[in-house]
């Protein structure tokens, strides 16, 4: 099947028809990608949050608010840090669910959220060469940290389809992969932000079916871009790696 990445109306469809041949089960996955999410962040700023509410003014509930920023120290750095780390793989995982997904594959179900963590160094260190490319770019100005980011947004992808590239082979083949793609990229990431507007009026819960609806549609553009048309079957799934194009 090819995907025209170009088309944004097609790899739209195509995600929702992916999502049909896998639901309910992508939208019980989507919950508990959420909840792992965002269940961290909640937990390591809850006390700071009841105490905020509790507060008998503003600038108290600012005060407290700055006070435990500052009183945090190396315990509270190091579970932020722990929560970033875990939080970047099982975005990986969800990454690689989305995909088998779209490619019409078995993408298995909550233990697929982990499988990332089998190849932890290989993708942490990805993620921290990525942000700190898009860090150096961003200082020069902020279009360039953008444009850099863009360049990027492949490379969780081909890291999954190529099990043993190199994060920085998979940088470089990501940057060589969106020449002359960015601005279509970007304008696809545009086109939900609507959806995204309309998911805050519901408490989040339209994310439930929005999450999988974006990364599943992300997903089939980077199989437009690789020119994907289907997996060999001996192929183990997600794995089924396009041609060698980032050698050509």
């Amino acid at each position: 099947m090819y995907f025209n990445p170009s088309d944004r109306p097609q790899l739209k469809q195509r995600a929702k028809a992916a999502m049909r041949k896998v639901s309910p089960n992508i939208y019980l996955v989507s919950v508990v990608c959420l909840l792992l999410t965002t269940a961290p962040n909640f937990v390591i700023n809850f006390p700071t949050v009841r105490l905020m509410f509790r507060a008998d003014s503003l600038e108290r509930a600012m005060e407290i608010y700055q006070n435990s920023n500052l009183s945090g120290g190396f315990a509270l750095s190091l579970a932020v840090l722990a929560m970033n780390v875990f939080l970047t793989l099982v975005t990986c995982g969800w990454q690689l669910y989305t995909l088998r997904a779209s490619r019409g594959e078995d993408p298995g179900s909550f233990d697929t959220l982990f499988a990332c963590f089998r190849q932890f160094w290989r993708f942490l260190c990805v993620q921290i060469l990525m942000d700190l490319f898009i860090f150096f770019w961003t200082m020069l100005f902020v279009i360039p940290g953008i444009i850099a980011s863009l360049a990027y947004s492949q490379t969780i992808y081909i890291m999954l389809d190529h099990p043993d590239m190199s994060a920085l082979d998979a940088i470089r083949a990501s940057k060589q992969l969106m020449k002359g793609h960015k601005w279509e990229y970007f304008v696809l990431g545009l086109s939900f932000i609507g959806w995204s507007i309309l998911s805050s009026f519901t408490l989040g819960l339209l994310s439930i079916w929005l999450t999988p609806y974006q990364y599943v549609t992300y997903a089939n553009y980077y199989n437009g871009l690789v020119n994907w048309t289907g997996a060999p079957e001996e192929e183990p799934a997600g794995q089924a790696a396009p041609d060698e194009w980032w050698k050509e």
